[in-house]
């Protein structure tokens, strides 16, 4: 078992760690759920084992695609680059002075004297929307994009305090596709990927605190990483009084789509990574927005977030809050996808 590595500098390997980081006795990848003692988020009968696995099936044929397959292809070292101008992108070809990257908007853009940077890494950190994608905005202003920026970049501190090797898919306000950040995951092969999200609606009022965290379907080590980050953030949050709302998708559960295959796609497009999606406030709700918009909240919430991933590494434990998953069948918007994207400045 390894342990991370003690500076965020690259390591030498390309190949991933077969066990986590930390000296981990995390369940293995073929343990079943009651062997591992967690609660089995077993799918709905309408979705075939093949599918809840997460298998490469006809059924997604929309995340097959030239550049994703470049990414898994490549055997050499270097696996993504750092731009001059701060952007993160995973590598498709080149060097050693060259590298042709994946762009934010899943483009590609040939890169002179970038930042080399190889993997496997302990942790990529995921900060959901950006730049003319908000995600949820707050009646205040308060938009979610920026939200999940300053909660990734204060968990990013406090795991690299404690000697993780870790990198966010962005570390300023613009766009990434999705497609980006799950290129950025498959080439860089965290042990774990964490993306960070807020939530919008407006529930029912609830007695709690209404974090959801949405896990891929058959992956026990995603499941566990959830049930860890759901543990610790409810209980950072269980004192402060306020009106908290909630859905009834509280907890730690999956979701599919109508095909079968995990709806979300930073969770879909990262098969054989360990992700999880998580969503810890409404800043739709007026309350909740209030505390989002306090730094020591946000301090507060990076802190679950850098707790619970050490005790995934560290321990075995389960956590809590785990639920039946279930299929939607509505319409998530637009959001996410390379329409009207425009790439931040390369170099």
């Amino acid at each position: 078992m390894r342990s991370p590595t003690a500076i965020p500098g690259p390591t030498t390997s390309a190949t991933a760690p077969s066990t986590s980081p930390t000296g981990t006795v995390a369940p293995s990848a073929t343990a079943t759920s009651a062997e591992a003692g967690l609660p089995v988020l077993t799918p709905q009968p309408t979705v075939s084992p093949a599918l809840a696995l997460g298998s490469p099936t006809s059924a997604d044929p929309g995340d097959s695609d030239p550049l994703t397959e470049a990414v898994q292809a490549r055997t050499e070292e270097v696996r993504a680059v750092r731009t001059k101008t701060g952007v993160l992108g995973a590598v498709v070809d080149g060097g050693p002075f060259e590298w042709t990257m994946i762009t934010p908007c899943f483009g590609t853009s040939l890169v002179a004297g970038p930042e080399i940077i190889e993997g496997p890494i302990d942790v990529l950190i995921d900060p959901g929307h950006g730049g003319d994608e908000t995600g949820a905005v707050a009646s205040s202003g308060l938009r979610e994009s920026h939200v999940n920026l300053v909660v990734a970049q204060a968990l990013e501190q406090r795991l690299v305090a404690r000697g993780y090797r870790v990198l966010l898919t962005r570390d300023a306000d613009h766009r990434v596709a999705i497609q980006s950040r799950a290129a950025l995951a498959l080439a860089l092969q965290p042990a774990v990927f964490v993306s960070v999200h807020h939530n919008g609606g407006f529930p029912e009022l609830h007695g709690e605190v209404g974090t959801e965290v949405f896990v891929q379907q058959g992956s026990e080590q995603s499941q566990r990483l959830g049930g860890l980050i759901f543990d610790e953030l409810t209980a950072a949050f269980a004192d402060i009084d306020v009106d908290w709302v909630a859905n009834r998708t509280r907890g730690v559960s999956w979701r599919s789509n109508v095909e079968g295959t995990d709806l979300y796609g930073v969770l879909r497009r990262t098969r054989g990574v360990p992700s999880v999606l998580t969503e810890a406030m409404f800043l739709t709700n007026p309350p909740e927005a209030a505390l989002l918009a306090d730094p020591a909240v946000l301090a507060a919430e990076a802190d679950a977030l850098a707790r619970a991933i050490d005790r995934y590494f560290s321990s075995a434990d389960n956590g809590s809050g785990f639920i039946e998953g279930l299929i939607f069948r509505g319409d998530l918007g637009p959001g996410g996808g390379t329409d009207g994207c425009k790439d931040p400045a390369l170099r």
